[in-house]
């Protein structure tokens, strides 16, 4: 045991088990008495200094406002500065120096080299020799422009290799910020790896409304004289944080450019599990909120209220001849405007509307002003698509989404004058692909179309530009080459 406890890393392990172990024992054998965190009275941060003049002497006073391990930031309170740890105000003193503005830029892939042996990070720490050759496939990779998965053991420190990779980038001159997004029962252990092994600031996003106002006041940027924030200067190194909070309200993370935004939205909502059923129901309220304020042809109003109304038996609607399908598409915002209301008479029979009413589904009010603007466009593509499917690509429809050729299908064309073409190789097999493209990968997907090999373009023209077809897809990085790396 002495000689494990050499090891700083294993001698906080046995210090917490010993810790945990104390406390219930205290649990089972003293359940009268309230149990006592020795947290609760050991500095964590300190956020902010005071100094004030002592009413009877006429002195300065000097109070740091702390916030305790374990312990909310709401739970700060302000203490006088013989009763805070010297290293904590030293620390905090630290952060209060404005960082020389200096943008550096990733190192080219050819000048990446690997390490031999760990480095002697905080506190003396090294990594072990896996650790070591995990750290470098991270960095091998960040040089190469490439995202990557580490996967391991339980155990293994997974962690102390992301951490130590982040650290050999910061030591490189690019001081973040980094985003860290973790359960939540991890985030205090990715917090005290960090204050472990690096000097990189990092902060836990998370708490309460309170808490959180309070880390965006005292740990997130640095202010003027007269208290306003500086733009683009941040205290913190690293926010450690949790997908709901990324989901639910990050103000201030959001006017961060953190380079993956998006990509993290998009991961973040598949965990809130959205089945068949609930995707029908938002697409139901979306479309039901655009018929609201559609101010176009009544017919094609009529057209979509009629796809989205559910039938008793729950089969899909046969609307080839309905008159919404043939009605002209409105050019502008010429016509006579109605009021922002349903005027259908299947309205006080639509009892299906109480599980997607769209004031409740939709929550966001911006995204609903958004959708309000462009209600117009929104049903007309509807109705492009179903036309495509209903009457002219027909049992080709299913058939195209199960990856069949468009060669090998069947799709009536009309006869086409080609005198006018876009390129000099467009032909009948061109226009079947582009029909077939635009039902599968939706309105002026162009990229995506090309990259499809079951049409025509990829053929003829080669793939799209990467970097084109992520932009297209709403990514602002290519996400398709994740290499995954597993030790045996």
């Amino acid at each position: 045991m002495e000689e494990l406890e050499k090891d700083p890393r294993i001698a906080q392990k046995i210090k917490r088990f010993r810790n945990k172990q104390a406390q219930m024992k205290h649990i089972f054998t003293e359940p009268d008495e309230d149990l006592f965190n020795p947290d609760y009275v050991e500095v964590d941060r300190v956020l902010e200094v005071a100094h004030t003049k002592d009413a009877e002497t006429g002195e300065e006073v000097t109070h740091y406002l702390v916030k305790w391990c374990s312990l909310p930031y709401e739970e700060s309170t302000w203490e006088l500065e013989e009763d805070v740890d010297p290293a904590k105000v030293k620390e905090f003193e630290s952060l209060q120096v404005l960082p020389e503005i200096k943008h550096v830029e990733r190192p080219a892939s050819d000048s990446w080299q690997k390490l031999e042996k760990s480095r002697e990070y905080k506190n003396s720490n090294q990594l072990r020799e896996y650790q070591l050759e995990g750290m470098n496939w991270l960095l091998f990779n960040w040089y190469n422009r490439k995202n990557c998965i580490l996967a391991d053991e339980m155990g293994l420190g997974k962690t102390i290799q992301s951490i130590t990779f982040l650290s050999e980038i910061f030591l490189r001159g690019i001081h973040g910020p980094f985003l860290i997004i973790a359960p939540l029962s991890t985030i205090t252990n990715w917090e005290r790896e960090f204050r472990t092994w690096t000097e990189m600031n990092a902060i836990v996003y998370h708490g309460s409304q309170i808490s959180r106002q309070m880390i965006q006041q005292y740990e997130m940027v640095y202010r003027d004289a007269q208290g306003n924030p500086l733009s683009g200067v941040f205290k913190f190194h690293v926010v450690i944080t949790t997908f709901e909070m990324i989901l639910a309200d990050c103000p201030e993370l959001k006017k961060i450019h953190w380079g993956r935004w998006k990509d993290i939205l998009t991961h973040g909502r598949f965990k809130w599990h959205l089945n068949e059923k609930d995707m029908e129901m938002i697409c139901r309220a979306l479309l039901v909120y655009c018929v609201k304020h559609y101010k176009g042809d009544e017919k094609i109003k009529s057209f979509i209220w009629e796809l989205i109304t559910p039938t008793k038996d729950g089969q899909a609607q046969t609307l080839q001849n309905h008159s919404g399908l043939s009605a002209p598409v409105p050019r502008g915002r010429k016509g006579k405007k109605t009021k922002n209301q349903l005027l259908l008479p299947e309205l006080k029979n639509a009892d299906w509307l109480a599980t997607c009413n769209p004031e409740v589904v939709l929550h966001d009010d911006g995204y609903k002003k958004h959708l309000k603007q462009h209600c117009n466009k929104v049903l007309l593509r509807v109705r492009m698509l179903y036309y495509l499917k209903a009457e002219i690509l027909g049992e080709a429809a299913d058939k195209a989404f199960e990856g069949t050729p468009a060669r090998e299908l069947d799709v009536p064309l009309p006869d086409i004058d080609y005198m006018e073409i876009p390129v000099d190789w467009w032909d009948a097999e061109a226009d079947k692909s582009l029909l077939i493209g635009v039902f599968k990968h939706g309105y002026e997907r162009y990229n995506a179309m090309r990259a499809d090999p079951a049409l025509c373009f990829l053929e003829k023209v080669g793939m799209p530009d990467e970097k084109s077809l992520s932009a297209e897809q709403g990514v602002t990085e290519g996400t398709s080459d994740i290499p995954e790396r597993q030790h045996g």
